[in-house]
């Protein structure tokens, strides 16, 4: 039976804007509806790289092992983004974890070979898929900019800001959140300092009324300090 709800979400993905109708029919009908909590993996590294995922709601980071058992953050992924995608492209093993990095997470997931078989009739995906992987590559380019940003600061709000640029709000009150909940440890991994730097950092920029960390991400209560510090270095 056709699922409206499943081809919405996969609708609401760039990669499948402006898909012809039957293409998008087929694709709904191999799309499979998954639902997650914070921690599960929606798969793991050197699995068979079987599908792509739409993600309907909440957020899901991409996490790689060192050999010395070290985790390091590659991205995170939220509403309508697409997970998976480099599966496709490499020998067609997964290269890092999927891990649901909110509450819950939504996903819809389409079989790889079906979407191969799409690609094959329908030249607008293929065009959205290059568009696709070419917005992995800005994503590579921005975190490469918030580790070369300078100081611990300064690559802390670099990362800050990216973040609220990509899944922040604003609330009422001028305060702002971002729903990315984060250990001490997975910012320090994301921005190659020390946990002990950034413990202190964010307990600094706490006292100072710059920066809380709350169960569910951070709540951002002064911008401005954290655009000085991304580009001067300043501190509160």
């Amino acid at each position: 039976m056709r699922d409206i709800n499943l081809e919405g979400t996969l609708r609401a993905s760039p990669l499948f804007a402006g898909i012809d109708e039957n293409t998008m029919i087929g694709l709904g009908a191999r799309a499979v509806r998954r639902r997650f909590t914070r921690g599960e993996a929606i798969w793991r590294a050197r699995q068979p790289a079987s599908q792509i995922s739409v993600i309907r709601s909440g957020l899901v980071k991409i996490v790689r092992f060192g050999d010395d058992g070290a985790t390091s953050i590659v991205s995170i992924f939220g509403p309508h983004e697409v997970i998976g995608l480099l599966g496709l492209l490499t020998d067609g093993v997964f290269l890092a974890d999927a891990i649901a990095a909110s509450s819950t997470v939504e996903v819809a997931s389409i079989d790889a070979q079906a979407l191969r078989a799409a690609m094959d009739t329908c030249p607008v995906l293929t065009k959205s898929m290059n568009r696709e992987l070419a917005s992995l590559s800005r994503e590579l380019d921005e975190k490469i900019q918030i580790m070369s940003a300078g100081t611990v600061e300064r690559r802390l709000a670099a990362l800050l800001l990216h973040m609220f640029d990509r899944f922040g709000d604003e609330l009422e009150g001028g305060t702002y959140c971002v729903p990315v909940s984060l250990t001490r440890i997975e910012l320090a991994s994301l921005v190659g300092a020390t946990v002990e730097t950034t413990i202190r950092t964010m307990s600094r920029w706490h006292k100072s009324g710059v920066v809380r960390t709350t169960p569910d991400g951070f709540m951002l209560d002064d911008l401005s300090v954290l655009r000085a510090i991304r580009a001067h270095a300043r501190t509160p």
